[in-house]
């Protein structure tokens, strides 16, 4: 029998359904609410439609979700055949009526269109969506299963209802983290393994991690899939593949991680809690695209608060995964001002090595005032190779008399010339300026690739001019690096008990240092007249100028890693005698000392050996040595000053390494008048620096007599 034009039209409108979705459970909102879910429990599942013996249809899924051409339902059917024959999909249809009348008309999905018939003994899932209005909500509608029957006029024959009872929340699935669905014709686990949600005003920056494992027996690919996070109220934020969104193909039992993330979503829409929503896009018409929905998950994590000193956050870009730690905070003391410093190390797990994030930072003091910070690479690296810790420092500045009490270290990422990408917040402990002292004898270490290096003090001087004093303090260095290298630039400070902070100037070593090599810098500072040098501390660290670590000339404009080393006491006095007179690393011994005088000149006859500790690489810019002629009455000295090693002018005095014979000549008129006394003289010995003396050693001797 030839179907008529109406019974034709209305079997091509009944045709097959679709794959499951599953999307998790949650209670039925409030009156009005256009939204809600998801996956039926199977164990409660609504009763079903009988179609034949031991065959009948099943509401397995609905759902109303919002979308470019309004809200649209989607709902899944299962049919089950208990019969040993085939059925027919063809057969049947269904309509879609909420409890005012009003009918919305269901169509499948179009790769649904093609399961036109169950066989035997198995089940078969057939997926619809219908345009439904903004007060549709899922307990209000009932979905009718008809018959095609030509015998009837209407051509159509109802057999059965299906209808969410008054307490709808108790027939949907639970809510997991964790399931596995259909996806490209295999089952595939999908499981959320990582969440964080960084906090700023009145916004949150989720991100998560998904992980797809393809539980099947053959790879497939997965195009064309979106991501959202759907809050409570049904509203849909999409989320961006920030890692793995070229990994398209899933093989068998091997997991793939898709790193997921989204940028300044309301902080209140995820006060219910989130899902994570898988769509497809379909095609329907040139004219209508669907994002149809495959599964949902429940995100089963508490929004995090900033993480603290020592945890390690995850932050995932278009290169890979980074691991960012926080594991300490600073408060130094810099001129007029303080230094917030900070480290923090990143890491990753990634196979292969990963650019730098262009990383950008400030400090939040009392959850209001904003402090930029400027981010130093303290390790000589071009990236940041796998399974290896590379270490930054964080450094912004506040008035030395600032207080607060708390503190929070923003990170951000700029993506952009205009946009940034928050990466992480870390709250960092109260603390006080209580830098690590570093009892004398003890050393301090600069840790970085390639820049492993060692110091301490070794020697200290005080000069004076009689109005004011200079302290210099020398600092052994050594390299422990196994190439040679420059010695790091140091910035430092004398701090004495009562807090009072010196600048100081550093002589330095420039020549670079082998393995093991060692050198001597020194830092000088001048200290008032009267100032107690009791307990006076070097506040030493590592010179930054501008974003990076001091080079060459740079001036600092502020250290990181600064420590408060114990200095050693000043020798009281000078040497009683002119033989091993010590002014680090040199030795000086003068002996064989004779004079001889007539009226209009004097000699002063000698041999002086002159040792140095050649462990040392040294710098003698800005020193001499002096040697002083006096007469036992203070009425005549005479001197002359000594450049060490080397001289700057071929004419200038200077004095050799090793034994050599010398004689200082005085010639004046009047030497018979101004030595009263030819029975003792004084040979005195100065280091003279920057202008400044200290006295080494005081002899007195006879006349005209010869020393040892």
């Amino acid at each position: 029998m030839r179907l008529s034009l109406k019974a034709r039209i209305i079997l091509l409108m009944a045709v097959a359904m679709t794959t499951a979705w599953a999307a998790p459970s949650r209670a039925v909102l409030a009156d009005g609410e256009i939204y809600q879910r998801d996956e039926l429990e199977s164990s409660s599942r609504l009763a079903s439609v009988t179609i034949a013996n031991r065959s009948y249809i099943d509401l397995k899924s609905a759902t109303v979700m919002p979308g470019d051409n309004g809200n649209m339902l989607y709902f899944t059917l299962t049919v089950t055949n208990g019969t040993g024959g085939t059925l027919s999909f063809l057969d049947y249809w269904v309509k879609v009526y909420n409890k005012s009348g009003a009918e919305f008309k269901p169509e499948l999905i179009p790769q649904d269109k093609l399961k036109k018939e169950i066989p035997a003994g198995q089940q078969v899932d057939y997926t619809f969506y219908a345009p439904v209005n903004d007060a549709t909500v899922l307990q209000d509608l009932w979905f009718q299963i008809t018959r095609w029957d030509y015998t009837s006029a209407e051509l159509e024959k109802p057999i059965g209802n299906i209808q969410f009872p008054q307490e709808a929340a108790d027939v949907w699935a639970p809510e997991t983290n964790l399931k596995t669905v259909q996806m490209g014709g295999v089952p595939v686990q999908l499981e959320i393994t990582r969440w964080t949600a960084q906090a700023n005003d009145n916004y949150i920056s989720p991100k998560l991690t998904l992980k797809m494992t393809n539980k099947g027996y053959a790879s497939i690919k997965l195009p064309g899939y979106q991501y959202a996070l759907r809050a409570a109220n049904g509203a849909m934020y999409p989320l961006e593949i920030a890692v793995n969104g070229d990994k398209q193909t899933l093989q068998p039992e091997v997991p793939v991680e898709l790193q997921l993330k989204a940028v300044k979503l309301p902080a209140t829409a995820g006060a219910d809690g989130w899902d994570l929503v898988l769509t497809q896009t379909l095609t329907i018409s040139n004219e209508l695209k669907l994002n149809a929905p495959v599964t949902a998950l429940k995100v089963i994590a508490e929004q995090q608060d900033a993480a603290l000193v020592g945890a390690t956050v995850d932050y995932a870009n278009e290169n890979g995964v980074y691991e960012l730690k926080v594991d300490k905070l600073d408060r130094m003391p810099w001129e007029d001002q303080d230094v917030l410093s900070t480290n923090l190390s990143i890491s990753h797990k990634e196979a292969d090595a990963l650019p730098f994030p262009n990383i950008q930072a400030y400090y939040e003091l009392d959850g209001g005032v904003r402090v930029d910070a400027k981010l130093i690479k303290t390790d000589q690296s071009v990236g940041v190779p796998s399974g290896t810790d590379v270490h930054f420092q964080l450094i912004g500045k506040i008035p030395y008399t600032y207080s607060f009490a708390s503190t929070k270290l923003f990170l951000v990422e700029k993506v952009s010339e205009n946009a940034t990408e928050e990466m992480a917040q870390f709250t960092l402990p109260p603390f006080e300026i209580n830098m690590p002292v570093i009892p004398y004898g003890k050393t301090q270490s600069i840790s970085g690739i390639g820049r492993n290096t060692q110091f301490a003090p070794r020697w200290i001087n005080m000069f004076t001019d009689g109005k004011s004093n200079l302290l210099e303090v020398q600092l052994e260095t050594s390299n422990l690096e196994k190439r040679s290298s420059t010695i790091p630039k140091l910035t430092a400070y004398f701090k004495t008990a009562d807090q009072s902070l010196y600048p100081t100037k550093i002589r330095e070593v420039k020549q670079k240092l082998n393995p093991q090599g060692k050198a001597l810098i020194s830092f000088t500072g001048k200290l008032p007249k009267g100032v107690d040098t009791e307990g006076l501390r070097l506040v030493i660290g590592e010179s930054i100028t501008d974003q990076h670590l001091s080079v060459g000339d740079e001036k600092a404009d502020a250290y990181i890693n600064a420590v408060e080393m114990e200095l050693p006491r000043e020798i009281d006095g000078p040497n009683p005698t002119v033989k091993q007179v010590n002014f680090y690393p040199y030795t000086i011994s003068l002996s064989n000392i004779s004079t001889w005088l007539d009226s209009k000149e004097l000699r002063v006859n000698f041999l002086y050996n002159l040792e140095k500790d050649s462990n040392y690489e040294t710098n003698n810019e800005g020193s001499k040595l002096v040697i002083q002629f006096q007469d036992i009455s203070g009425n005549m000295t005479y001197e002359q000053k000594f450049f060490l090693e080397t001289a700057s002018d071929k004419d200038d005095l200077r004095l050799e390494l090793g034994e050599h014979s010398y004689k200082m000549t005085v010639k004046d008129t009047d030497l018979l008048g101004k030595i009263q006394s030819l029975k003792q003289y004084r040979i005195n010995i100065y280091h003279e620096f920057q202008g400044m003396r200290k006295q080494l050693a005081t002899q007195t001797m006879d006349w005209f007599g010869v020393t040892e």
